[in-house]
């Protein structure tokens, strides 16, 4: 059997995150990168995309690991995608419960968010939760590339659970 898609530099060039010194990222850099790399990935997935699916694209998440040096893009609706391999960290498992909420915190569909989405094909490629940083964009005519705070379900899964969210948390 062959290994699912993780997602990983899905629709990027899969160049890791490095200087031009070949030093790590600050966080600084971090930041710049990772809303500068969801804006372009953004834009791409929205020529590719058709009909509805188009329509609803509003939200694209970045979840950089720090330790890789890779990116992870993930938009709204991402796990309805063919293929989708729901992680055990996020979505729990027969062992144990995973770190999102059990029923949704709010008016959207249950695990509809960007955020798990980047998350998700993050630990799929072997990354850690703690290791990870995340940017998330709306994706709307009105408001493209403005920073959207996560909600409610995704405060309670990610918040202090991940390295940094640049985009802010719903209290």
């Amino acid at each position: 059997m062959s290994k699912p898609n993780s997602g990983l530099f899905e629709n990027t060039k899969g160049h890791k995150a490095y200087s031009s010194s070949g030093h790590k990222l600050s966080p600084a850099q971090i930041k710049s990168q990772s809303q500068k790399r969801v804006k372009n990935w953004a834009r791409k997935k929205q020529s590719e995309l058709t009909g509805k699916a188009k329509k609803n694209f509003n939200t694209a998440c970045v979840a950089y690991d720090e330790k890789t040096g890779k990116f992870y893009f993930g938009r709204n609706g991402g796990y309805n995608k063919e293929g989708y391999v729901k992680n055990p960290t996020l979505y729990g498992d027969s062992s144990h419960k995973g770190h999102l909420p059990a029923t949704t915190l709010n008016k959207y569909t249950f695990c509809n968010c960007a955020e798990v989405d980047a998350v998700n094909r993050a630990l799929n490629a072997g990354a850690k939760i703690s290791d990870l940083h995340l940017t998330t964009i709306h994706v709307t005519k009105n408001s493209f590339d403005a920073h959207k705070a996560s909600c409610e379900n995704c405060t309670y899964a990610f918040k202090g659970k991940i390295k940094k969210n640049y985009s802010g948390w719903t209290e």
